[in-house]
């Protein structure tokens, strides 16, 4: 459970450092300051940290592992289109191809093995969702911190 966390540390690293508002500034049009960039990844690391710790206490955790495998799923599956469509590197990629690929999946198998249907199905739809909101919030610190 606490890969998770710690994998979006090394993202955030890889994003930052691998100058990703500025990638998304040039392939959107739309410019992230570093700091509005650092402050949304921050609020998601802490929440993601909080989805952890309640799901290591909970004997209902299973649901909660979904919900982030998708998350980090997803976001891996994007950098590595990203990169793909503008035949460039996508600030994020390996680790998103080569840690969070492995471990959502892993953890969508498992959580699959461990949930029924329809509760597999809604966790996957919430995961969906939240990936759908981080962009809104980081366009919305833009428009705020701008």
């Amino acid at each position: 459970m606490w890969l998770f966390p710690v994998s979006y540390l090394l993202h955030i690293a890889e994003e930052y450092f691998g100058g990703f508002p500025l990638f998304v500034a040039d392939f959107t049009g739309l410019p992230i300051s570093n700091t509005a960039f650092l402050l949304v990844n921050a609020i998601f690391w802490i929440l993601m940290v909080a989805a952890a710790s309640w799901a290591m206490r909970s004997e209902s955790g299973a649901p909660i592992v979904v919900v982030l495998a998708t998350i980090v799923t997803i976001n891996g599956v994007l950098h590595g289109a990203a990169a793909l469509l503008t035949r460039s590197y996508s600030p994020g990629m390996m680790s998103g191809v080569f840690l969070w690929l492995p471990l959502g999946a892993l953890s969508l198998v498992r959580g699959k093995r461990m949930l029924a249907a329809s509760a597999f199905r809604n966790a996957v739809a919430l995961g969906v969702g939240i990936h759908i909101l981080v962009p809104l919030v980081a366009l919305g610190s833009v428009l705020v911190l701008s």
